[in-house]
């Protein structure tokens, strides 16, 4: 029996992309491509007519929050209801209808697994001959999501074209990964997914940014967030929420590159 419904959302924002350089088997780390690129994407994101480029990655980023919820949700005993990874026009890039399971857990997962989940592939993407296997498991793991997930959104009350709109990209992006971990080279799909790993664990942090903003009341919006639905359940302000993430999310990303690149990053020998 269902006894409690809750939906966990990711606010809407700038997706911040930040591209490695190019890491072969046997290479060093390119820290000078990794700020350039970090630059120029940090650029691109915000300057008009170049949002488009971002689209796939912001959808990606955003399955990856949505599927924390889900995960963390199915685990606990719950029941998924329907999922989105396409704004909703409320400022919500994503929902996950949560049903049962542990709401304490499944509502703080979206933001903390994506950062969790993006540290994770950085630091397996320093193993070139693991990239395509781990690309085709993401591949398949977004394609399930879009095929028994996200269907149930179609009926829930003025998400019929959200929730369309989010199996197509869900397979969509499915059946590329899955291509690409079948038929790239391994140097190729190695950067593929350090790519795919830098732009989820930075993006995680970028989206909270957005978050606390929201949660001090600063954009104008209403829409409720995870933050939010944390308030709700503690008492515990959501701005405070916010920023326990937001931290929480920078901390794991810097030990993870300490410990994947070290002074590399910043141009020094280890």
């Amino acid at each position: 029996m269902i006894n409690r419904t809750t939906k966990s959302a990711l606010g809407t924002g700038v997706q911040v992309g930040v591209r490695q350089g190019t890491v072969f088997s046997g290479s060093m780390f390119n820290a000078l491509g990794f700020w350039l690129v970090a630059l120029v994407s940090l650029v691109l994101s915000h300057a008009p007519g170049f949002s488009w480029l971002f689209a796939p990655l912001n959808f990606f980023t955003t399955a990856v929050h949505e599927m924390g919820h889900a995960l963390v949700c199915i685990a606990t005993g719950g029941h998924v209801g329907g999922m989105t990874i396409v704004s909703d026009g409320a400022g919500h890039g994503g929902l996950t209808f949560c049903q049962g399971g542990n709401a304490f857990l499944y509502t703080q997962s979206g933001y903390l697994g994506a950062a969790v989940f993006g540290c994770i592939l950085i630091a397996l993407s320093q193993y070139p001959r693991i990239s395509k296997a781990i690309l085709l498991g993401i591949g398949l793991t977004i394609g399930a999501a879009g095929i028994f997930l996200m269907p149930a959104a179609l009926c829930q009350s003025g998400m019929f074209l959200q929730g369309l709109a989010s199996m197509v990209w869900a397979l969509a992006m499915g059946a590329f990964l899955v291509w690409s971990g079948l038929k790239l080279k391994p140097a190729l799909a190695n950067l593929l997914l350090l790519f795919l790993a830098v732009q989820t664990a930075l993006n995680s942090v970028t989206c909270i940014g957005d978050l606390i903003t929201l949660s001090f009341g600063l954009t104008g919006m209403h829409a409720f967030s995870d933050a939010s639905n944390m308030a709700d359940m503690t008492g515990i302000p959501a701005f405070i929420w916010s920023i326990f993430w937001g931290v929480s999310s920078l901390v794991m990303l810097g030990f993870t590159l300490k410990e994947t690149y070290g002074k590399r990053l910043f141009g020094q020998k280890n």
